[in-house]
């Protein structure tokens, strides 16, 4: 029962202030949202942008952008509930918070699989062609609009889902998120490895080099480079 009267303030308070409260449950709907969405969106920019239809997706498997929903989950933590701040003070922390996170997964990448997916030194004012300063602001600006409109919208909409309803749901897409993601890191691992002249000596190496060879992988990241390849350390 009381657990039933918490829930019930709880949405009622989502649907009010269009804040919800920061759990697992919440954020973790946030980032699913975020992600499908900034992939979609990507995937729109470009095309009208360059007129290429092309995949935006950090997943082999899934239309979904993991530093989108991991962008989401960081904007949140840090400007939950910060209404009372002015837009100057929300966008300076935003293109400061934006370009520090936007090199610290442009590192990760690098860690974990020896690529890029995108490449900045063609832009002026870049850092070690990780961030630019234009993309920077674009991090500020984005987080006026979370905090002023876009994360109130989400947090009404996830509130008027069923609460065990949602659960299933946020459990399924997080067990197919997380399969999606071994996958992928296999994958990616293995053709730098390839690349290495590694033969497949194992079960799970043949069966990544058949399922995935260099040809899948860059048609579904078109715009990925090998470090060693497009001169990253030059």
């Amino acid at each position: 029962m009381i657990r039933e009267i918490a829930q019930q303030r709880e949405k009622e308070n989502a649907l009010n202030t269009g804040h919800g409260p920061l759990t697992l449950y919440w954020v973790f709907w946030l980032f699913l949202i975020a992600g499908v969405v900034g992939d979609l969106v990507e995937v729109v920019f470009w095309l009208v942008t360059r007129g290429e239809l092309t995949s935006r997706s950090s997943l082999l498997y899934g239309q979904f952008s993991i530093v989108w929903g991991a962008g989401a989950v960081l904007l949140t933590l840090v400007f939950h509930r910060m209404d009372q701040r002015s837009n100057a003070q929300i966008f300076l922390t935003g293109t400061v918070l934006g370009g520090v996170y936007e090199y610290i997964c442009s590192l990760i990448q690098e860690v974990l699989f020896g690529a890029c997916f995108w490449d900045y030194r063609h832009l002026p004012l870049n850092l070690n062609g990780r961030v630019n300063l234009v993309f920077c602001l674009f991090w500020g600006a984005a987080a006026v609009l979370w905090v002023r409109t876009v994360c109130p919208a989400l947090c009404r909409f996830v509130g008027r889902i069923p609460r065990e309803r949602g659960r299933r749901i946020a459990m399924g897409a997080a067990a197919f998120l997380m399969f999606s993601t071994v996958v992928t890191a296999a994958a990616l691992g293995r053709m730098e490895r390839r690349r290495e002249g590694e033969p497949a000596l194992g079960a799970v190496s043949r069966f990544l080099d058949a399922a995935f060879p260099d040809g899948v992988l860059h048609a579904r990241y078109p715009n990925m480079g090998i470090l060693s390849e497009i001169g990253w350390y030059d």
